[in-house]
């Protein structure tokens, strides 16, 4: 683990993306100032070996490896109509032949997803054919794989073995949340996480300073998504999914992989409004929003803060690898992109 310096820095955002021009940036603001406590920060992200050494021990099953229970089923078939019936809706009031054909497509990826509802497994990126009937519809590159786990990160067919090294995914805060009480650790929060990302640079829109190519073309700083998204990933920095950790550079504080390879769940809830609700004073130690806000609110599910970006992030989509940009995870939506790292208190 690494040791984070404590202290006050500006949380939110990145330099050029001020009005919050990316898929990944929309809630980072306002910028607004936070104090946290010295911590300790791991290294890299959890990997496949140390995750399968927690499993042996402890017998964990993960979520993507659970039966569902039948009501989230119900409520994922409902959810699985609902959509059908707007395109349906769509598909009659578009114009163009092609632009109808596009919506039939995406209409039977959401039916042959509904015959698999009920089959535990976790969401899988695959490279979309033809031209994008919407392009925030994100059901267009991911698909519900049954039997997809931290084992099989891309379904049947596939293993962890060999990516020992690689980080762990198909994990939800609540996996991550029980490795980290097994290791004597814990998740960061999402103050803590941007303190240390940031590498005690201020407001630097890269983890590793200004430059986004700071050795010159072709020498890559982290793993993310070159070639036309989401067509092709060219893999020109070495990797077309995840990277062992530590194949690119550190950030000023020795933390590896802060930005891209896999995003990284963190201990706070997601609110969209988290940053405008304590943006009026200096907050110290934020935790985010208490669970009262999301009663009243009648979220139905717990959503979690993911951090860093990924493989799959680049300029054109989300910016996701710079320290200012956030995510979320429904918890029931383990992914291939995501992952963790963890925390502890500085002694």
């Amino acid at each position: 683990m690494v040791r984070i310096p404590g202290g006050t820095f500006r949380m939110g955002g990145d330099p050029g993306l001020m009005g919050g021009g990316s898929q990944s940036h929309g809630t980072s603001y306002p910028v607004h100032e936070v104090k946290v406590d010295p911590f300790w920060m791991d290294a890299t992200e959890v990997t496949n070996a140390q995750f399968a050494e927690f499993v042996d021990a402890t017998g964990y099953v993960t979520f993507a490896e659970r039966p569902l229970p039948e009501a989230y089923v119900e409520e994922m078939r409902v959810m699985g109509e609902q959509r059908i019936r707007q395109l349906k809706s769509l598909e009659g009031q578009a114009g163009r032949a092609q632009e109808r054909e596009r919506i039939r497509e995406s209409i039977q990826s959401i039916q042959a997803a509904l015959k698999n509802v009920a089959a535990s497994g976790a969401i899988v990126f695959r490279e979309p054919e033809g031209d994008l009937s919407n392009p925030n519809d994100l059901s267009q590159w991911w698909q519900l794989v049954p039997g997809a786990t931290w084992r099989a990160p891309e379904g049947p067919g596939s293993t962890w073995k060999e990516r020992e090294h690689h980080p762990v995914v198909n994990v939800t805060r609540e996996d991550a949340a029980a490795y980290a009480a097994w290791a004597g650790k814990r998740l960061p929060t999402e103050a803590e996480w941007e303190r240390a990302a940031r590498g005690g640079l201020d407001r630097k829109p890269y983890s590793w300073g200004d430059q986004f190519q700071p050795e010159g073309e072709g020498a890559w700083m982290a793993n993310i998504w070159q070639g036309v998204w989401p067509y092709e990933n060219s893999g020109e920095d070495g990797y077309v999914s995840t990277a062992p950790v530590k194949s690119f550079p550190p950030n000023p504080y020795g933390l590896y992989d802060i930005a891209g390879n896999v995003w990284e769940i963190v201990a706070d809830r997601y609110h969209p409004r988290t940053y405008a609700m304590r943006a009026d004073q200096l907050t110290v130690n934020p935790t985010g929003p208490g669970a009262e806000l999301f009663e009243k609110t009648g979220q139905p599910r717990p959503i979690y803060v993911t951090r860093g970006g990924s493989f799959l992030c680049s300029d054109s989509w989300c910016s996701g690898y710079q320290p200012g940009s956030r995510q979320s995870q429904v918890n029931d939506s383990p992914a291939n992109h995501t992952g963790f790292r963890c925390a502890k208190d500085a002694d």
